[in-house]
């Protein structure tokens, strides 16, 4: 008989402490919104934190393009650099080119000034005449930076806008055989400081 009530008690006890864990699983509660795990804006390169140059080349007064090399064969640093110079210098030129390009197209086009092949041709030479320059005048802006997985090394080169915009209208003048007055009547087509804002636009 003592033995049987000790077996009831014992399962009794069992049973009480199966069902009282069993009240205490609870589901846990969602994470709120201000507890979830923010997405990273921040700048990658090949999934290692990187400047933000890297992402977006910008530099306030400057027209800018970034120059991108990786590592050559030899391990030759001095010769990637200047890879690397070469490539974002070729690429700050062309932007140039498109820039004013689209800055002449938008004149004619508000002002319907100068004949076709006379005026396509001045456009041409200004922004050839623009690109070489720029080839000799641009600059390291910033540090560069090597991505320590892949041993690419990143360079911002850029030029003064100012500059930029004293050779274009050196430039202009010139391909319109010194005519002060067509110089003048694309800067009236500019507002106030709008020439100096479109050169450097998205920088890209």
């Amino acid at each position: 008989m003592k033995t049987k009530i000790i077996t009831t008690a014992l399962t009794a006890v069992t049973l009480s402490l199966f069902i009282t864990g069993c009240g205490d699983t609870q589901p846990k509660p969602e994470k709120t919104v201000t507890q979830q795990e923010k997405a990273d804006f921040r700048c990658h390169q090949d999934g290692v934190l990187a400047p933000q140059f890297t992402c977006d080349p910008h530099s306030d007064g400057y027209i800018v393009a970034l120059g991108v090399a990786k590592m050559n064969a030899g391990g030759d640093k001095s010769f990637q650099r200047s890879e690397a110079m070469a490539t974002a210098r070729d690429a700050l030129a062309r932007q140039i080119e498109v820039k004013v390009s689209n800055l002449f197209k938008n004149y004619k086009g508000t002002t319907g000034s100068g004949s076709a092949a006379t005026f396509d041709k001045a456009t041409s030479d200004v922004s050839k005449q623009l690109a070489s320059q720029t080839l000799q005048g641009s600059k390291q802006i910033g540090n560069s930076w090597r991505n320590p997985q892949t041993q690419e090394l990143f360079i911002m080169v850029g030029i003064p806008t100012p500059a930029v915009t004293q050779k274009m209208a050196d430039s202009i003048k010139t391909s319109f055989k010194n005519d002060n007055a067509m110089y003048q009547r694309f800067l009236a087509t500019q507002a106030d400081g709008e020439l100096q804002q479109e050169l450097e636009h998205s920088n890209n």
